[in-house]
């Protein structure tokens, strides 16, 4: 290390923290003004009596004071050049990345929305790999959901965020064909885990094992290099699954029989998350990590370290007579070299060496700055009611569903109503009036959601209503006196631009679907949408998109369908 500090390759030579030297004007200011005041007459001399100020006050020297100005300076400097990564010299280091594997197989059968785990069996498996990725397993991780068949909801990332934003929407109605193949299930995982290095693993989360074969289970163990855990959520004495007049409960013998194969572990629920911490522990230590051969990653030394060793021997006389006045602009100039990922010096503001961050975003809400507010609060109530006042109901609800109390249900329910999910909405004002029968908002709300959901209803009725009258009605014979031409004619295109005008002249407005071209001036960007146009509503549920992407791997044959006994 010596070596490469005595021998610089000055052709290599730059800052790694460049975008920082800014920084160096204000600060200089700041020094150059404390050397202006300490130059001021101190008035508090005239307060002695002139025979005493000889003894009193000893005047010093010029040079004294120029030597600790330049100290000063060259304190700055040191450290300046310090704090902004000087560096020539290059460390290779092996690149790697992680190659261990994680896969979450979700049940999504009927039987998933039993009851007897609270608050149903689906629900609670939610929360379980809620907790799960939280705890931050390492793994790249992969979710697979199935019943009949077999379907990737999201490839391997170890981007939980992507999964976590997936989980809620996860419901049986989503899949193509009812039942449990686990057949299906174990082809598809065995394409996951061809030829892997590090050791594979499965969590597989249902409450069937009626149809799990314990041979074909030891068979994929065998040709495969995973370890299979096993989640059970049901009980023994099981529960009715809805729309089925079927108990559905656990085989705690077929359990039992694959709990006793070696490399397959059997979970058991807890009512906190000790269950799947301890897993993610697991998972996480057991990682492994692959070289990506002749690469390498170029990282640049930071060598501002070895400034610290004039600037500690310059300090050493902080404390000789004067220097004091400047301990507060060093303290403000100086920083030390630390890594660059330690330093955020943007986000510092002069106000948080006196405000709290909860009291400047409190000062923020009662400006009604709302979306400012919210980045400032750290608790999920107070953040997800400046989110919801500031028209961002998307983040709103990310922050109620961190609120576990009966109001922050409530106020998740009046976000869903906004977001215009009302039977989710009306689901969660049902809960909030479980917990709290006696709370009138979250009743009369739920009155309203429950209208809104009946009038939207009757409105598709009439629709569909109009629909088939107009479809009846297009070869409809003219019986008419009046009119001798006959039915079912073909409108001329006069007659139609003359329809369209007089119903867009009395409406003043037409659905969105019957804008076909676009406007002639939108070009590059430019140009507005005529604003008689009522828009309708964009679906953006990706629950919806999952749904209509594995009815169309079924129908496309591109996953099989299993032909189970159980239709739940």
């Amino acid at each position: 290390m010596v070596k490469e500090f005595i021998h610089i390759d000055w052709e290599k030579f730059h800052f790694l923290r460049i975008e920082y030297l800014w920084v160096a004007v204000p600060a200089l200011i700041i020094i150059l003004f404390g050397f202006i005041i300490y130059k001021e007459p101190n008035r508090w001399k005239n307060n002695i009596a002139k025979h005493l100020q000889p003894y009193v006050i000893q005047e010093g020297t010029e040079w004294k004071t120029r030597l600790i100005h330049l100290s000063i300076l060259l304190m700055f400097i040191i450290g300046f050049v310090s704090f902004l990564g000087p560096s020539w010299n290059e460390v290779k280091s092996p690149s790697k990345k992680v190659k261990s594997r994680l896969v979450i197989a979700l049940d999504l059968s009927q039987s998933m929305m039993a009851t007897d785990i609270s608050p149903n069996r689906l629900e609670r498996a939610k929360f379980k790999i809620h907790d799960l990725l939280k705890s931050n397993p390492r793994a790249e991780t992969n979710l697979l959901v199935f019943a009949a068949s077999t379907h990737t909801a999201i490839p391997f990332t170890t981007d939980y965020k992507i999964i976590i934003d997936q989980i809620d929407g996860l419901k049986p109605s989503m899949m193509p064909t009812p039942g449990t193949g686990f057949n299906a299930l174990f082809k598809k995982l065995d394409t996951l885990f061809n030829d892997n290095i590090a050791e594979g693993k499965i969590l597989l989360i249902t409450d069937d094992l009626t149809d799990l074969s314990i041979e074909s289970v030891s068979s994929f163990l065998q040709e495969n290099n995973v370890h299979l855990f096993i989640y059970p959520f049901a009980t023994q004495s099981g529960a009715i699954v809805p729309s089925h007049k079927i108990n559905s409960a656990l085989d705690i013998q077929k359990l039992n029989s694959l709990g006793a194969m070696d490399r397959v572990d059997v979970l058991e629920i807890t009512l906190d998350d000790s269950d799947v911490k301890d897993l993610a522990k697991a998972i996480s230590d057991d990682l492994i990590f692959e070289d990506k051969g002749d690469e390498e990653e170029d990282n640049w030394q930071d060598n501002g370290f070895w400034l610290i060793i004039p600037l500690v021997f310059l300090y050493l006389f902080s404390f000789r007579k004067g220097w004091a006045l400047y301990l507060i602009i060093i303290s403000f100039s100086f920083s030390s070299c630390s890594d660059k990922n330690s330093i955020n010096i943007t986000a510092f503001k002069f106000k948080d060496l006196w405000f709290t961050k909860e009291y400047q975003a409190q000062k923020e809400y009662d400006k009604e700055n709302y979306l400012i507010a919210a980045q400032g609060f750290t608790d999920p109530m107070r953040k997800g009611i400046a989110y919801y006042k500031a028209g961002d109901f998307m983040s709103a609800q990310a922050a109620f569903e961190k609120d576990t109390t009966t109001q922050g249900l409530y106020n998740l329910a009046l976000t869903h109503a906004k977001l215009g999910q009302l039977e989710k909405s009306k689901e969660l004002f049902d809960k909030v009036l479980q917990k709290d029968p006696t709370n009138e908002n979250a009743n009369a709300n739920l009155q309203h959601i429950i209208s809104a959901i009946a009038e939207l209803d009757s409105l598709q009725a009439e629709d569909a209503a109009l629909n088939e009258e107009g479809k009846q009605a297009k070869n409809k014979q003219n019986d008419s006196p009046e009119d001798l031409s006959g039915g079912g004619q073909e409108a001329t295109k006069k007659d139609m631009e003359k329809e369209r005008k007089e119903e867009t002249t009395e409406t003043g407005k037409r659905k969105g679907k019957e804008l076909d071209e676009l406007p002639d001036d939108f070009k590059s960007g430019k140009g507005e949408l005529p604003k008689n146009i009522l828009m309708r509503k964009v679906d953006d549920d990706p629950a919806l998109f999952l749904t209509k992407k594995f009815r169309y791997q079924i129908k496309k044959k591109l996953v099989e369908a299993e032909k189970t006994m159980n239709k739940w």
